[in-house]
């Protein structure tokens, strides 16, 4: 996956709600960016037949406050959507999901926070020259990312949440 695709949202709506620092939507700014941070490859597997290479990727999460006021108890969860295909095999790519959190704690009037989520490996092999399944598997099989959905909660309460391709939030939570 060699595109890069940078998300920005502006979440907007109500304000604060009581005498407390609880942000109401739209008090924060997030933006979302995949980003690639290492590759290796290795050729000759299975009697020199077949080529494959790992990449692990990550999400690079900012959010920004828009309030006027600190922003306390703050923390991030996110879902990563990825397929992985079988090589060799005619079945359809598996969609998975690796989930995480990451508490981002205080945020003070304007400031911004980047965080970045648990890398995801993805795989991509395929065969040489002339070989072929006579079974009519797949001769190339790659793992790609499919999105992020992100949440931010304060206090345990969600404030907003942001998927990119927005389809993702349709998908189940857990």
């Amino acid at each position: 996956m060699r595109a890069l695709l940078t998300t920005l949202i502006v979440v907007t709506g109500a304000g604060f709600v009581a005498a407390g620092a609880r942000a109401g939507t739209a008090d924060m700014e997030i933006h979302v960016q995949p980003k690639q941070t290492d590759q290796s490859g290795v050729k000759a597997q299975g009697g020199g037949s077949r080529f494959a290479s790992k990449e692990h990727w990550i999400y690079d999460v900012t959010i920004e406050s828009k309030s006027f006021r600190q922003l306390d108890g703050l923390e991030l969860k996110y879902v990563i959507f990825y397929k992985q295909e079988k090589f060799g095999s005619k079945d359809p790519a598996e969609e998975k999901r690796i989930k995480g959190s990451v508490s981002i704690g205080a945020l003070k009037p304007h400031e911004k926070r980047s965080v970045t989520t648990t890398p995801v490996e993805l795989n991509k092999t395929q065969l040489d020259g002339n070989y072929y399944f006579s079974s009519g598997g797949k001769e190339r099989a790659q793992d790609s990312l499919v999105g992020v959905w992100v949440r931010v909660y304060q206090n345990g309460q969600q404030l907003t949440e942001y998927a990119n391709p927005s389809t993702l939030s349709r998908q189940h939570w857990d």
